[in-house]
């Protein structure tokens, strides 16, 4: 069985439980089903918890990292775990930033940018165009 991708407000209602039926019914179906969770839906909620529900990026880093503990659930794990890891420790990087420092850092090449923040941050892995 070829798995299933997961959309942002299924692995929102697990985090969150929020809405209670709807939490169940997905963690039920995560039990049970092979699931695989996109990088884009993963970014939409990090967005969603940070600027919707004004979660902390200590919840949000742990709270995605349980979830991915589900032996039912695959992702991109090392771009995810690493943009994880540096959103949750540059507090002045978005999760969109990170992903960009993370990507350019496992594929060992530079990200090219003008933000200030990475170029600050993440001097060892960017750099302006010239």
């Amino acid at each position: 069985m070829s798995p299933s991708s997961l959309d942002a407000n299924v692995v929102l209602r697990v985090i969150l439980n929020d809405v209670p039926d709807q939490a169940e019914r997905a963690v039920r179906y995560l039990d049970r089903s092979p699931c695989y969770v996109t990088d884009v839906v993963i970014a939409e909620c990090v967005f969603v918890l940070e600027k919707t529900y004004k979660l902390d990026r200590v919840f949000i880093t742990t709270s995605l990292s349980s979830l991915f503990e589900l032996k039912t659930l695959s992702y991109n794990e090392a771009i995810i775990t690493e943009a994880l890891d540096l959103y949750g420790s540059l507090r002045t990087l978005s999760f969109a930033d990170c992903y960009s420092v993370a990507e350019a850092r496992l594929n060992e090449n530079r990200l090219i940018t003008f933000d200030r923040a990475i170029l600050k941050k993440c001097g060892s892995t960017a750099d302006q165009p010239v």
